[in-house]
Order: C-alpha cells, then structure tokens, then sequence
C-alpha cells in the first residue's frame, strides 16, 4: 500500500503542464493522485477544458478530479485535496513541477515515523508533504485567502507560533519547480504574480491578519509580524471521521 496520496493544483491555462506532471508521476507510482481543477475567474467553467482533464484522467488508474465550477483560492484546493485523500500523508504539487527521478515517490519506505509532520522539497511549498495530524492540530490553511499568494507565510508563522522551531526541508533529487509565469490575467496582483487580496487581507485591509511589530515572530514576512486575526477551525469534523469510518 502507499504510504502518501498525491494531490495537484492547476487551472485551464496550464493543462499541458499537469498532464506532463501526471504522466511523470505515473511512470514512477500508482499512488492515488488528486486533482483540485481550479475555475477561471468570473466566467462559466470551460466545457472543453473539463472534457480534457477527464480525458486524462481516464488514461491511468486512481486518478480522481475534484471540479471547481467557480475560481476558489490557493487555500482551498489545498485543503480539499487534503480533506479528500485517503491517505495521511499527502504530497502537494503545483502543476509546473517536473519530477524526473523516482527519488520523491520512495518518500518515507524507511523511516517514515521519523519524518516531521510538515515537510517542504528543496526549499519550496512548490512542493511539499503534509500528514493530516499536523492539520488537525495546527489548523487548516487560512481559505479566508481566497486568492493565491501568502498561504505558505501564514503556514509558517502559525507553525513556528505554535511549535516554536521552523518548517524542516528536504532535498530530493528530480525534482525541479519549472516556475511557469502563467496565471489568470482577470486577477488583481501585485509583483505581476500574486492575489492582491490575499496581500490586502494578511496586511494592509483596516483589520488586517497580521500587523508590523519588531518583537513579533520570524518567518517570510519583511518586517516581523504579530497576529492580528484568529485563526478559523474549518473542518472540524474531519479528525472525528477518519476515527470512526470504520465503524460504520
């Protein structure tokens, strides 16, 4: 049995990619994948997109697409692949990642009760492994961020506020985050990249979620932050099911 599911995140611009990625993957584990199939922006779901990703789908065994008919965020698509694995370890993937080398998929064969919680690949939550203990007592990623951009910063500022130590990194060979510049052009950003929501809600709104303060936490945030918001118990049900399903 696999020990991790496989979870991706792409949208209608970057379909070669995910099918470049799904091929890769395919070739190295039969590890259930899943993929949170983004909406674009205020427009209908493109029927002829949705027809390709189920096309793909049905070329390899366990594969399972998860339709957003409505654009949701980063946050989101994460915490839904995460919900619906069935797996507790789960390995999350931008669609622009390539992975070249069976290296990724040998994830934890030896020492896997020793492996931390919240793992990050090469420095990147690009890609990056999560077991679903550390969701359930660190908290699910924020989906008040309803765009893309700063997930990974409130991440890690919750898991150093709570643990006091940083996100640990691995190197694994083969795996490359391609970068691509590829986004939903009908999206405010900033830096020409990410969600000007997501920047305004972690800092700059009225009641932001976090404020400047020099004795704050360090992380990715410039300058040091507090927390200013709460944070929200999204699933809260979830740890309640994966203990009694089976007892149904």
């Amino acid at each position: 049995m696999n020990q991790f599911s496989i979870g991706i995140t792409t949208f209608s611009k970057r379909f070669s990619y995910v099918e470049t990625l799904v091929s890769q993957l395919r070739t190295y584990t039969d590890a259930d994948i899943l993929i949170s199939v983004n909406g674009d922006y205020n427009k209908n779901f493109n029927n002829e997109y949705r027809k390709k990703i189920l096309s793909l789908c049905s070329n390899y065994d366990n594969i399972y697409p998860i339709f957003f008919p409505e654009q949701r965020g980063l946050s989101k698509l994460w915490n839904t692949l995460i919900v619906h694995s069935k797996t507790d370890w789960c390995l999350l993937l931008n669609d622009d990642v390539e992975v070249l080398s069976p290296d990724l998929t040998l994830f934890g064969q030896d020492n896997l009760n020793e492996t931390p919680d919240l793992l990050r690949i090469n420095g990147s939550f690009s890609h990056f492994f999560i077991h679903k203990k550390l969701i359930d007592d660190l908290g699910y990623f924020d989906e008040r961020l309803l765009g893309f951009g700063d997930e990974d910063g409130d991440i890690m500022y919750r898991y150093i506020e709570k643990y006091n130590k940083w996100i640990q990194d691995t190197y694994i060979h083969g795996i490359n985050n391609l970068v691509i510049d590829i986004r939903d052009e009908e999206i405010k950003t900033v830096n020409k990249k990410y969600s000007a929501f997501n920047s305004d809600f972690c800092f700059f709104i009225e009641n932001p979620k976090y404020v400047d303060d020099p004795n704050g936490i360090v992380c990715s945030f410039v300058p040091t932050k507090k927390k200013n918001l709460s944070d929200i118990n999204l699933y809260p049900y979830e740890k309640f099911f994966r203990e009694n399903k089976y007892k149904l």
